[in-house]
């Protein structure tokens, strides 16, 4: 019982900390160019991509600021991230599939504690605000089951 209390307090802790005013990455360029989010758009070295046992397209890759907060549309200068929209070769589904999305696993960041996924994208977050112009090109792993690793490289446009 004592466990059931601790865990319904966490949850009820993260969803008030996250909340309603929280404000999400943009999902694709389209809406990062109509917000007016959009940094840099990016060319994959390879579109096809194995993740796990799953092909993927890569659809997009952009660099994006997001707002501060649903509430406060100012853009959030403090950080940018770069976003990469795949979607299932053979499902049509975008996205990570359920078996695929232990991101840890399956994908190589090249960094430490960057990236992780947001809008069904695979997401590198910076802090360094300054790499927003001078980051021409980016080096991402993706694991096969075998582990066997696949360099993408994605280069700006």
């Amino acid at each position: 019982m004592k466990n059931l209390i601790f865990l319904w307090a966490i949850f009820s802790i993260t969803v008030s900390c996250v909340g309603s005013d929280t404000e999400f990455l943009p999902a694709d360029i389209s809406e990062a160019r109509e917000k007016k989010l959009l940094i840099h758009v990016y060319k994959p070295t390879s579109n096809k991509i194995t993740i796990n046992r799953t092909e993927y397209l890569i659809q997009e890759v952009f660099t994006t600021f997001k707002y501060n907060s649903k509430n406060d549309q100012r853009i959030n200068k403090n950080f940018f991230a770069l976003s990469i929209k795949i979607k299932d070769l053979k499902t049509n589904q975008k996205g990570l599939s359920v078996e695929d999305s232990d991101h840890s696993r399956f994908i190589n960041f090249h960094c430490d504690f960057c990236g992780g996924l947001n809008n069904d994208n695979i997401v590198m977050y910076y802090n360094d605000i300054s790499k927003r112009n001078t980051l021409d090109s980016v080096k991402i792993g993706f694991k096969n089951y075998k582990n066997h690793e696949q360099l993408i490289y994605l280069i700006k446009k």
